[in-house]
């Protein structure tokens, strides 16, 4: 398989097709999963998924790319599978990652998603979660009903996944308004298995269902893996520095709520004078106008923390590539994944050079 990170101009169109047609195969088989829901819990994920107005009127559009289930298909053909046998592992994998946005959304306090308002916000917190659990509910009665090999069932990957995303999750909370002097990485790695977790599962699924053998879908996992570490990196970078326009949701949205997400880490451990006066200024309380937000955002790229996260965002990308090569998948496929996998990155905006390394984080990450 080829063994480039650079995502051409022809490597884009056919991914797009690539999703075109995952997704093809996979919407309607989603919609199926969230009608047999509670008609009130059914419109609520619809409404999330972008399927229909706050009243249940339709929009006649989906949000989102359904990457995850793209994931699990294209990690299926590695492995020998058509699409129509991964079709229920990719249909379980959007379940589980709504179920997670669903709450996300809750937990940070987001009221927009894609330009909308988010689902706690138009029915209510109670209602929101409510509709996340059914998500969820119906994506582990699904995978029960899937068999995989018998080292590694489809069914336990996926519920082995929810676990760890989970895990990931409760690392995260924890990240905001974490004290400065005790920034990690390990904190931040932890709280990056709610994203490795989800598109390990995803992987996994998909070749479980193709009857992979098991080292293959471990390494599969792993590649997934070091995918949801640059992927979250990425985002947050987008986080902070993206066009409200492109993503659907305020600019400085970690820095509004006092997260320490990967750019701000690695401007405090930077041990630069840029990196000494955001210290001193996230360690003030109150409320931050948009000029604050401004300067705090000017700080930590100035100490070298968006550079070095960009930098960390394609290692572990580079790393993901590599190991798919590993797995002893169809190479022709594998380039489809691999492909896939650089357009995760791609679609943050990141194809700037790799900026010079900043001592911030320097192996805090590997």
């Amino acid at each position: 398989m080829s063994d480039g990170t650079v995502l051409s101009d022809t490597a884009a169109d056919v991914v797009k097709e690539t999703l075109a047609e995952c997704r093809a195969a996979t919407l309607p088989a989603l919609r199926d999963a969230v009608g047999e829901l509670h008609p009130r819990l059914a419109r609520i994920s619809a409404y999330h998924l972008g399927w229909c107005e706050p009243d249940g009127r339709p929009t006649g559009v989906h949000a989102g790319k359904m990457l995850r289930a793209a994931l699990a298909v294209l990690a299926a053909r590695a492995f020998g599978a058509g699409t129509r046998t991964a079709v229920p592992g990719a249909v379980a994998t959007e379940l589980v990652h709504n179920f997670s946005l669903l709450h996300d959304d809750l937990m940070d306090a987001d009221e927009l998603r894609r330009g909308r308002p988010t689902a706690w916000v138009v029915f209510g917190a109670g209602p929101a979660v409510l509709a996340g659990d059914a998500l969820l509910s119906k994506a582990l009665r699904m995978t029960a009903e899937m068999k995989g090999t018998p080292e590694q069932p489809a069914g336990r990957t996926l519920t082995e996944a929810v676990s760890t995303i989970i895990r990931g999750q409760a690392a995260d909370l924890g990240l905001d308004g974490f004290p400065v002097d005790r920034v990690g990485a390990d904190d931040y790695l932890a709280a990056c298995a709610k994203t490795s977790g989800l598109l390990g599962g995803c992987v996994a699924v998909g070749a479980s269902l193709a009857d992979a053998p098991a080292a293959g879908v471990r390494t599969l996992q792993a590649a997934a893996w070091d995918l949801g570490v640059a992927w979250q990196v990425a985002d947050d970078v987008e986080s902070i520095w993206g066009d409200p326009a492109a993503s659907g949701k305020p600019a400085f949205g970690d820095l509004r709520r006092d997260k320490r997400t990967y750019p701000v880490i690695a401007a405090l451990r930077s041990g630069t004078a840029a990196g000494s006066r955001l210290a001193g200024r996230l360690s003030s309380s109150g409320a931050r106008g948009e000029d604050e937000l401004a300067e705090l955002a000017r700080l930590v790229d100035e100490a070298g923390g968006r550079a070095e996260a960009e930098r960390t965002a394609r290692e572990h990308l580079d790393r993901a590539v590599h190991l798919l090569g590993k797995t002893g998948g169809d190479p022709v496929a594998l380039d489809g994944l691999a492909a896939l996998f650089r357009h995760v990155l791609d679609r943050h905006g990141r194809r700037t050079p790799a900026p010079a390394a900043t001592p911030a984080m320097r192996g805090a990450a590997r």
